[in-house]
Protein backbone atom coordinates (compact mmCIF):
# COMPACT_ATOMS: atom_id res chain seq x y z
CA UNK A 1 0.00 0.00 0.00
CA UNK A 2 1.12 3.71 -1.05
CA UNK A 3 1.61 6.43 1.80
CA UNK A 4 -1.20 7.86 0.07
CA UNK A 5 -3.68 4.62 0.35
CA UNK A 6 -2.61 4.34 3.98
CA UNK A 7 -3.34 7.85 4.78
CA UNK A 8 -6.83 7.41 3.29
CA UNK A 9 -7.30 3.94 4.98
CA UNK A 10 -6.57 5.57 8.42
CA UNK A 11 -8.50 8.51 7.46
CA UNK A 12 -11.19 6.51 6.39
CA UNK A 13 -11.32 4.61 10.04
CA UNK A 14 -11.06 7.51 11.86
CA UNK A 15 -14.11 8.86 10.12
CA UNK A 16 -15.92 5.63 10.74
CA UNK A 17 -15.14 5.59 14.26
CA UNK A 18 -16.31 9.25 14.63
CA UNK A 19 -19.52 7.71 13.88
CA UNK A 20 -20.06 5.66 16.84
CA UNK A 21 -19.21 8.43 18.95
CA UNK A 22 -21.86 8.51 22.39
CA UNK A 23 -24.26 11.74 23.01
CA UNK A 24 -22.78 13.66 25.33
CA UNK A 25 -23.97 14.52 29.02
CA UNK A 26 -23.71 16.32 32.08
CA UNK A 27 -22.94 15.67 35.58
CA UNK A 28 -25.01 17.81 38.40
CA UNK A 29 -23.34 18.49 41.28
CA UNK A 30 -25.29 21.20 44.15
CA UNK A 31 -23.58 22.10 47.27
CA UNK A 32 -20.56 19.69 46.84
CA UNK A 33 -23.09 16.49 46.09
CA UNK A 34 -23.30 14.44 43.26
CA UNK A 35 -26.52 14.42 41.86
CA UNK A 36 -26.98 11.12 39.42
CA UNK A 37 -28.80 11.75 36.34
CA UNK A 38 -31.77 9.75 34.66
CA UNK A 39 -30.87 7.85 31.74
CA UNK A 40 -30.83 9.80 28.53
CA UNK A 41 -34.77 10.95 26.99
CA UNK A 42 -35.33 12.37 24.00
CA UNK A 43 -32.77 12.91 21.62
CA UNK A 44 -32.01 13.98 17.61
CA UNK A 45 -28.05 13.21 16.45
CA UNK A 46 -27.33 14.17 12.89
CA UNK A 47 -24.25 14.43 11.07
CA UNK A 48 -22.00 13.08 8.21
CA UNK A 49 -22.77 9.16 9.12
CA UNK A 50 -26.35 9.52 9.47
CA UNK A 51 -28.79 11.42 11.44
CA UNK A 52 -31.73 9.79 14.17
CA UNK A 53 -34.06 11.16 16.59
CA UNK A 54 -36.33 8.92 19.23
CA UNK A 55 -38.89 10.67 21.36
CA UNK A 56 -39.38 8.80 25.21
CA UNK A 57 -41.17 9.21 28.31
CA UNK A 58 -39.68 12.14 30.41
CA UNK A 59 -36.74 10.24 32.54
CA UNK A 60 -36.88 10.30 35.90
CA UNK A 61 -33.87 10.26 38.10
CA UNK A 62 -33.13 8.71 41.44
CA UNK A 63 -34.01 11.41 44.65
CA UNK A 64 -30.75 12.96 45.92
CA UNK A 65 -31.07 14.53 48.97
CA UNK A 66 -28.85 17.39 49.42
CA UNK A 67 -28.28 19.54 52.31
CA UNK A 68 -27.84 23.08 50.87
CA UNK A 69 -28.05 26.98 52.02
CA UNK A 70 -29.83 29.29 49.64
CA UNK A 71 -29.51 30.28 47.10
CA UNK A 72 -29.21 26.90 45.20
CA UNK A 73 -26.36 27.20 42.69
CA UNK A 74 -26.21 24.47 39.87
CA UNK A 75 -22.65 23.07 38.93
CA UNK A 76 -23.11 21.59 35.79
CA UNK A 77 -19.72 19.32 34.09
CA UNK A 78 -19.24 18.08 31.04
CA UNK A 79 -17.28 18.17 27.57
CA UNK A 80 -16.60 21.35 25.58
CA UNK A 81 -19.21 19.97 22.41
CA UNK A 82 -21.66 21.06 24.85
CA UNK A 83 -22.27 24.59 23.73
CA UNK A 84 -25.90 24.82 25.05
CA UNK A 85 -27.78 23.39 28.69
CA UNK A 86 -31.42 24.55 28.86
CA UNK A 87 -32.83 23.71 32.13
CA UNK A 88 -36.21 23.57 33.78
CA UNK A 89 -37.37 23.70 37.48
CA UNK A 90 -40.42 21.83 38.82
CA UNK A 91 -41.47 21.85 42.26
CA UNK A 92 -42.09 18.01 43.43
CA UNK A 93 -41.23 14.84 41.26
CA UNK A 94 -42.61 15.03 38.44
CA UNK A 95 -43.54 18.17 35.67
CA UNK A 96 -47.07 19.05 36.87
CA UNK A 97 -48.00 22.63 35.45
CA UNK A 98 -45.28 25.00 33.96
CA UNK A 99 -41.70 25.51 35.57
CA UNK A 100 -41.39 27.35 38.64
CA UNK A 101 -38.39 28.57 36.78
CA UNK A 102 -36.17 28.16 33.36
CA UNK A 103 -32.41 29.24 32.61
CA UNK A 104 -29.94 28.83 29.57
CA UNK A 105 -26.07 28.44 29.57
CA UNK A 106 -24.45 29.29 26.29
CA UNK A 107 -20.63 28.47 25.36
CA UNK A 108 -18.55 27.38 28.24
CA UNK A 109 -21.29 28.13 31.06
CA UNK A 110 -21.27 25.49 33.41
CA UNK A 111 -23.49 27.17 36.44
CA UNK A 112 -26.57 28.84 37.63
CA UNK A 113 -27.50 30.24 41.08
CA UNK A 114 -31.51 29.61 41.17
CA UNK A 115 -34.20 32.40 42.11
CA UNK A 116 -36.97 30.24 43.07
CA UNK A 117 -35.24 26.35 44.96
CA UNK A 118 -35.57 26.49 48.48
CA UNK A 119 -36.33 23.49 50.65
CA UNK A 120 -38.45 20.42 49.29
CA UNK A 121 -38.43 18.48 46.39
CA UNK A 122 -37.47 19.42 43.03
CA UNK A 123 -37.60 18.15 39.47
CA UNK A 124 -34.67 19.37 36.81
CA UNK A 125 -35.32 18.42 32.88
CA UNK A 126 -32.31 19.69 31.50
CA UNK A 127 -31.89 19.60 27.10
CA UNK A 128 -28.48 20.23 26.10
CA UNK A 129 -27.14 20.95 22.34
CA UNK A 130 -23.53 20.35 21.23
CA UNK A 131 -21.63 20.44 18.07
CA UNK A 132 -18.90 18.36 16.97
CA UNK A 133 -17.13 17.81 13.80
CA UNK A 134 -18.85 14.69 12.90
CA UNK A 135 -22.40 15.29 14.31
CA UNK A 136 -24.63 17.76 16.15
CA UNK A 137 -27.63 17.45 18.46
CA UNK A 138 -29.37 17.67 21.47
CA UNK A 139 -30.81 15.49 24.50
CA UNK A 140 -32.19 15.09 27.49
CA UNK A 141 -31.34 14.03 31.15
CA UNK A 142 -33.26 14.53 34.34
CA UNK A 143 -32.48 15.16 38.32
CA UNK A 144 -34.60 14.59 41.38
CA UNK A 145 -33.12 16.28 44.42
CA UNK A 146 -34.84 16.96 48.07
CA UNK A 147 -33.40 20.32 49.74
CA UNK A 148 -32.37 20.34 52.90
CA UNK A 149 -31.22 23.22 55.26
CA UNK A 150 -27.84 22.97 56.81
Amino acid sequence: MTGRGAFFAVLLLVVLGSCSLPRPTVALMIADTSVPGSREGSYCQTGGCSGVCADSLAPVGPLTTVRAATPIRLDFSGGAEINQIHGDIWRGETMAGPPLESFDLRGAERSYTSQQMRDGRYYLLISLGWSRVTDHGDTSIAFSVELSPL
